[in-house]
């Protein structure tokens, strides 16, 4: 029978913070550079926390 264990891709966390970086114009026509942070499920269970073993 399959046992749940703690994912060890996220630690049981569900995902990690992700930040991605860009430059953007605004609307004087300058680059600015731009910072966003995001949620993102753990690729390795899917964002539920446990794997089967």
């Amino acid at each position: 029978m399959a046992e749940q264990q703690t994912c060890p891709g996220c630690g049981g966390a569900r995902g990690t913070e992700k930040t991605e970086h860009s430059v953007e114009t605004d609307q004087q026509g300058r680059q600015q550079p731009v910072q966003r942070s995001y949620w993102s499920p753990c690729s390795v269970c899917g964002g539920s926390g446990v794997v089967q073993r």
